[in-house]
């Protein structure tokens, strides 16, 4: 009985379920969370205050969302020069959660963070010269940005830095087979982004020789490693291709045992 209580503890933590024991010890760490952030701890009150913004650990025993509670722990912050508060800022004034939306001021925050090498505010402010949002549009400053964010490993930038390779009209620098270079990365790191990019890349040969089956392959790769069902992206894939394509598709899939199990 011990074991198999222990087996259904692991089990618990496993799926994240609020387990009695983890929801004290974390209610435990909250408390002492607050009492740090009110003696003045910069990386205690940095905690809280994403506790608070994103209510993501209230099953375990932390606080209920509270997007402007959030703000207000890492307002302070961000102006004493902390890089992680000003992007968390800038994200709250961009999507208007917390505070009035303010893209110039998402701009400012951004720009004040990437100055000191944050990746996630690099890829952030990227997008916004990209899209001239809080600022001009400035294509040179974007690719720039979202290149040093893709090769310091940030998802989304790998994604939109693949679409101004693939767009004449986006960035400085046509190239559509780097473009499929960058949402492959993206894509085996289970980017849904990147996985779609790289299949349309596939689709209509765009940076790749064109195979409809490999853009299939790719949303089925992606389906039996995050377990993610992509019929509505199969079936989409499967009503461009032509009739003789759909029935190599079906061949393949047999062959290969796509999305099934093993034979014994």
């Amino acid at each position: 009985m011990r074991h198999l209580n222990r087996l259904a503890l692991v089990i618990a933590l496993a799926l994240g379920a609020a387990h009695p024991i983890a929801a004290q010890e974390f209610g435990e760490r909250y408390d002492r969370l607050k009492s740090e952030a009110a003696q003045g701890d910069s990386d205690a009150a940095y905690e809280l205050g994403v506790l608070y913004y994103l209510g993501h650990r209230t099953q375990q025993g932390g606080p209920e969302r509270d997007t402007e509670r959030g703000v207000a722990l890492f307002r302070p912050l961000a102006e004493s020069g902390d890089p992680r508060a000003q992007w968390r800022l800038a994200s709250a004034y961009e999507m208007g959660s917390g505070v009035e939306r303010d893209a110039e001021m998402a701009y400012s925050l951004y720009q004040q963070a990437a100055g000191q090498g944050f990746l996630l505010a690099k890829q952030n402010l990227g997008k916004l010269y990209l899209d001239g949002r809080g600022t001009e549009h400035d294509a040179d400053k974007a690719y720039e940005l979202l290149r040093e964010a893709a090769e310091g490993d940030q998802q989304r930038a790998m994604v939109d830095l693949a679409r101004m390779y693939q767009d004449q009209d986006l960035g400085p620098e046509y190239d559509p087979a780097r473009a499929v270079h960058w949402f492959r990365i993206a894509a085996e790191k289970n980017n849904s982004n990147g996985v779609r990019g790289l299949s349309e890349a596939y689709l209509h040969g765009h940076g790749v020789e064109q195979d409809s089956i490999e853009a299939l392959r790719v949303y089925v790769d992606y389906e039996e490693r995050t377990g993610r069902a992509q019929t509505t992206a199969l079936l989409r894939i499967l009503s461009q291709m032509s009739e003789e394509d759909r029935a190599r598709a079906d061949e393949v899939a047999e062959a290969e045992n796509w999305l099934g199990t093993d034979p014994d």
